[in-house]
């Protein structure tokens, strides 16, 4: 029996009346052709005026007849647990057949028997026993929109490939005209963070082989040309449709204007583009009311642009970010488009709306084929506040205190001090910049004056020692300096790059002290530590800030390209491969490699194990020493080994007998997303707290796993109310307002920095704007989110408008006009409370992993 998941299904047009025959591989035909159904206007006028209970019916009838049935029930009972790949062939007719609402149609559920399955295909006119699925919510099924084009397939990859343009337009709004008709594009509603669902995509592909280019929002159909003239692989829209167009601005105002899906088509083959999204209501549906034309995402594939995603009725700016979240996250990890698609579907449970995916019929392969894109890729600005009370394997990186570099470093009063380890030695100047570049875009829109953005620059501090003269520090440094001019301006920032060989000497504080006499006005001062041993640039960077007198440093988030990163990923060895006797040999190899690399101090010669068939070795016996010995090796793989790691996360989590996992579940709760992979392998075997002893279930590590419940949405289970049962006030109210929903959240909301800090990891805040919920900077939690976010023009933008006492306390008042402020006791005592929630005091403990 054929086990391909592909199914082809042509629709043929005869006059009015459209017959559905499934196709083989081969392109011939497996069955004879069932008589004809009539398609008219009526079947799309139905759906279109909400009268929607008969239309299924009709559907499955047209798509679905006896033989159609009887092939697909076949294939299900062979395919096992693979999913099945509908191929609807489109061909022209009176009609747009790839605007109808075939996702609608009704087959047996996921957990029908097979003998479900053929009592479903042998009676046409029977719904299924179990009430039967959706195939567009179906978790074994996608559809495929196969459109016939005489425009010949690209011939190469282009050059730039690795670059996703985002172009947003979702603040358009007001009338225009399209083909002499005047429509009206309805404004965002109030507190929508209108281009959540772009950046959600930029979280997503960040630290991947796709990287981003924005377009400045609102996107004209000139800055779309500009961003695809410099070659994308992948296109995506956030904004309106209507008419088969897209609607744009048409100035930086954000006056609407219509781009026609054939002239976006054009800029896209030439930039070598092979996925669009586009993010728009109804973008997949007719593009007239006559419903003869093609959709605006079926245009563009005609064009001979190979896949489009787009979507079939309204959603909502939340239920995009969901979508595009979840749908680029799996592009990047290497699934193919469709399978995408259907991780993306599960963040839209309860919108009408529906993702399409159009593709060429002769674009077979649905995979992208991400490529490098040419210029180093920035890592992820992200780094956790780290106390120096605990070694590097001790004290891990607490989700509690992240903050983003580049609001950190640019939203401070007076002078900052700063120890990063940070093994890949990242260009930091350069992220910086960007900063003050949006900062000053922000200002000037602001109407606050000029001031010249602070200057980044960054030197060499081989063996620790430092510049001792202004020429050497001047003659060191990158790019080259220059004297910052007798006008306003935002001062220096220095980046001494230290290796993880390093040792302060005495007088090393001294030293930093000096270079303050030089006349650069430094105001921000980083030594970045780094080197190939993460453990090891740690230790540095804790030495360091305490010879500085620091209590704390800043810990870079893992990078793939941080030197243990590399290690290979281990080859999964298949059952036929083990030897009879070898039994336990996968977890005995794993705990022999950790004794070695522990004694050695860096990895020994990696052994040839699989993840799960060691941890499979541990559910028979328990060859690493019970529950400590289990974290012991987690622990030096995680350090050692990191490609290795994750798998037997997964592993722990999915096969690991449920008392024996609490180690694996306490190592992961290190790390949000750590915690996220190791619930979504747990499945419905979710952690309970009694797999955790009393002494390490501690409330910091009992948040965490709440936290990371109501992340995955299991809020409602019985596990869920024994990990909230633990909880702190913080987390139990963050619970609460989570329960209300993002659409009833008020500043208020943002009162506690610990709720504000709950919410946030809770993604209970994805989708708010919190210049709307808090405008004027009243509520202490909106100051803590501050640094946990990335600078954003927008974000910028709205500090730039609170009053002068707040700019003097985020370092955006200009230093002459901070020197002069009036003190008022009662005003800096409310000042005082909004600096300690910007920088929360860190838990001084030495017990965490």
């Amino acid at each position: 029996m054929d086990k391909d998941p592909d199914i082809t299904i042509r629709l043929s047009w005869q006059g009015s009346t459209v017959t559905a025959v499934a196709f083989d591989r081969w392109g011939g035909p497996v069955h004879e052709a069932s008589p004809p159904q009539r398609v008219g206007q009526a079947l799309f006028q139905s759906w279109a005026e909400g009268n929607r209970a008969n239309v299924p019916p009709r559907l499955s009838g047209i798509l679905l007849p006896p033989p159609v049935r009887k092939h697909i029930a076949d294939r299900v009972e062979h395919l096992g647990s693979r999913y099945v790949r509908l191929r609807l062939r489109l061909d022209d007719g009176p009609y747009a057949l790839g605007s109808l609402r075939w996702e609608a149609v009704r087959v047996p559920s996921a957990t029908a028997s097979s003998s479900e399955w053929r009592a479903w295909a042998a009676e046409p006119s029977t719904p299924p026993a179990d009430g039967g699925c959706e195939l567009g919510r179906h978790p074994s099924f996608v559809l495929v929109r196969e459109v016939v084009t005489a425009v010949p397939p690209p011939a190469s990859t282009p050059v730039t490939a690795g670059v996703v343009a985002i172009a947003d337009a979702t603040a358009v709004h007001g009338p225009i005209t399209v083909r002499g008709v005047t429509l009206q594009v309805p404004e965002p509603p109030p507190g929508a963070l209108r281009d959540a669902d772009g950046r959600t995509v930029r979280r997503a592909v960040d630290g991947s082989r796709l990287s981003p280019r924005v377009v400045d929002a609102p996107a004209t159909v000139e800055s779309i040309g500009q961003a695809l003239a410099e070659g994308a692989q992948v296109f995506y829209f956030g904004g309106h449709q209507v008419s088969g167009g897209i609607v744009v601005g048409a100035d930086a105002g954000g006056a609407a204007e219509w781009l026609d899906a054939d002239a976006l088509a054009g800029p896209l083959l030439e930039a070598g583009v092979t996925l669009a999204v586009l993010m728009a209501c109804d973008a997949a549906g007719p593009a007239e009311k006559t419903f003869s034309g093609p959709s605006a995402a079926q245009q563009i594939v005609q064009a001979g642009v190979p896949h489009v995603v787009a979507f079939l009725g309204k959603l909502s700016h939340g239920q995009a970010a969901g979508f595009a979240g979840r749908f680029f996250s799996a592009l990047v990890r290497g699934e193919e488009i469709d399978g995408a698609l259907r991780e993306g579907r599960e963040a839209l449970e309860g919108a009408t709306a529906v993702p399409v995916l159009f593709t060429r019929h002769d674009g077979a392969d649905l995979a992208v084929g991400l490529q490098p894109t040419l210029r180093p890729e920035r890592l992820v600005p992200v780094a956790h506040r780290v106390p120096v009370d605990g070694g590097a394997r001790t004290s891990g990186p607490d989700e509690r205190h992240r903050v983003h570099l580049d609001s950190r470093w640019s939203l401070a009063e007076g002078f900052l001090l700063d120890v990063l380890a940070d093994p890949a030695a990242d260009d930091l100047p350069s992220l910086m910049a960007d900063a003050e570049r949006t900062l000053a875009r922000a200002r000037y829109h602001a109407g606050r004056g000029s001031e010249t953005p602070r200057a980044w620059y960054a030197a060499d501090a081989a063996d620790g020692r430092l510049p001792r003269t202004e020429g050497e520090l001047r003659d060191s440094v990158s790019p080259t300096y220059r004297r910052a001019p007798a006008d306003a301006h935002r001062g220096v920032g220095l980046v001494l790059r230290c290796p993880d060989t390093a040792v302060p000497q005495d007088g090393f504080r001294e030293e930093l002290d000096r270079l303050h006499g030089f006349g650069w006005d430094i105001r921000r001062l980083v030594l970045q530590v780094h080197g190939t041993d993460p453990a090891r640039v740690r230790e540095t960077a804790a030495e360091l800030a305490r010879a500085l007198g620091r209590d704390e440093y800043l810990l870079r988030a893992p990078s793939p390209v941080d030197g243990v990163a590399a290690a290979p990923r281990p080859r999964r060895r298949l059952l036929s491969e083990r030897a009879a006797d070898d039994n336990g040999r996968d977890a005995r190899e794993l705990l022999k490699w950790t004794r070695d690399t522990d004694a050695a101090g860096r990895s020994a010669p990696l052994p040839d194990v699989d993840a799960r068939t060691a941890v499979t070795d541990l559910n028979r016996a328990a060859l690493w020493g019970g529950p400590d010995g289990e974290r012991e090796v987690l622990t030096t793989v995680r350090h050692h080994w990191p490609a290795l790691y994750r798998p037997l996360l997964d592993a722990h989590a999915s096969i690991r007998h449920r008392s024996a996992r609490g180690a694996s579940l306490l190592l992961a709760a290190g790390r949000d997303d750590d915690l996220d992979r190791w619930l979504r392998s747990a499945g419905a075997r979710l952690p309970l707290p009694a797999e955790v002893g009393p002494l390490e279930r501690t409330a910091e590590f009992v948040d965490t796993v709440v936290l990371g419940l109501l992340r995955a949405g299991h809020s409602d289970t019985d596990e869920f109310g024994e990990w909230l049962e633990g909880a702190t006030a913080e987390v139990f109210t963050a619970v609460d307002v989570a329960d209300r929903g993002p659409d009833a959240l008020t500043g208020e909301d943002l009162s506690s920095p610990g709720v504000a800090v709950a919410l946030d990891r809770a993604r209970v805040l994805s989708g708010v704007d919190l210049g709307l919920l808090d405008p004027e900077g009243r509520w202490p939690g909106s100051w803590t989110l501050l640094p946990r976010r990335p600078l954003t023009e927008e974000t910028a933008s709205r500090l730039y408008r609170r009053c002068e006492d707040h700019l003097r306390l985020l370092g955006l008042a200009p230093a002459a006009q901070a020197a002069l402020a009036r003190y008022d006791w009662e005003l800096e005592e409310q000042l005082t409370t909004y600096r300690q929630a910007l920088v929360p005091p860190l838990p001084r403990r030495t017990d965490r992993v």
